[in-house]
């Protein structure tokens, strides 16, 4: 009897066994698929907030390039070849670029070392990037001040006040994008971007950063086809367009991060 008893014993012990291997077989897959989608879920959300900061910038440069006399605040490249033709031909202005190539390099310099100073956030969308896109807002809505009492049509002096407005804001939103590590995404310049689509087809690259890359490139373009139609036919109201984009973004942003934080670990 005793021998019975502890047979059974064997028996059910190894069914319990048996079933708790079988819980952890099925229930981990689940886990890591729940994490897999998260993760999914919230990449594809940073994406989207990407290509809206790079609508955001084209529609800066169309302002800056049509109302401040053609000059850019986001694309540097395009600044250091004006930069190049003022120093060419001494008639052409070259104040201008140096301002725009300077304060954007002053808001990159502030954007990393917040980033650098808050590395220690991890996630999709850290809280770091709230703070740094609520400076380029402040920027953003001094510049909106100033361009609308001025009617959209700024002295040469307040030209420049304007320009140092949005090459600081910029530089910042930059900075803020890098400190994510997304390959291929400035928000601010298209040239890189346009080489890692390229490589996106050469093999390069991984097909899954397609979308991305196409969304940021008809972004910029989107951006600036917005600001240059807004310029065009409602000029006081222009800059009101990357103010309000940065404002959703980083409201929308901090939702997303919210919701995260309930969930359940």
């Amino acid at each position: 009897m005793a021998a019975q008893f502890e047979q059974s014993g064997v028996m059910r012990l190894a069914s319990v066994r048996a079933t708790a291997r079988f819980d952890r077989a099925h229930s981990a897959p689940a886990v890591q698929n729940g994490d897999a989608e998260t993760v999914a879920t919230g990449e594809g959300s940073r994406d989207l907030m990407l290509v809206a900061l790079t609508v955001a910038s084209g529609a800066v440069d169309a302002i800056s390039y049509f109302g401040l006399g053609k000059i850019f605040s986001a694309f540097m490249t395009g600044n250091i070849v004006f930069l190049g033709f003022g120093i060419a031909n001494m008639k052409e202005p070259w104040l201008p670029a140096v301002l725009a190539l300077s304060t954007f390099a002053a808001g990159s310099f502030l954007g990393l070392r917040m980033a650098t100073l808050r590395s220690q956030e991890s996630g999709w969308w850290p809280s770091r990037m709230s703070v740094l896109l609520s400076l380029v807002a402040i920027a953003e809505a001094g510049f909106l001040v100033v361009w609308m009492a001025t009617a959209g049509h700024p002295s040469s002096a307040i030209a420049d006040v304007l320009l140092v407005l949005f090459s600081l804001a910029m530089g910042i939103q930059t900075a803020a994008v890098r400190s994510l590590g997304v390959q291929g995404v400035f928000t601010t310049a298209g040239t890189f971007t346009l080489v890692a689509l390229a490589g996106t087809f050469a093999g390069s690259r991984s097909k899954a950063e397609t979308p991305r890359l196409v969304g940021v490139l008809v972004g910029l373009v989107a951006g600036a086809v917005a600001g240059g139609l807004l310029f065009l036919h409602a000029r006081n109201y222009a800059p009101a367009l990357p103010l309000a984009i940065t404002v959703v973004v980083i409201l929308t942003g901090h939702v997303l991060r919210s919701r995260r934080s309930c969930v359940p670990d």
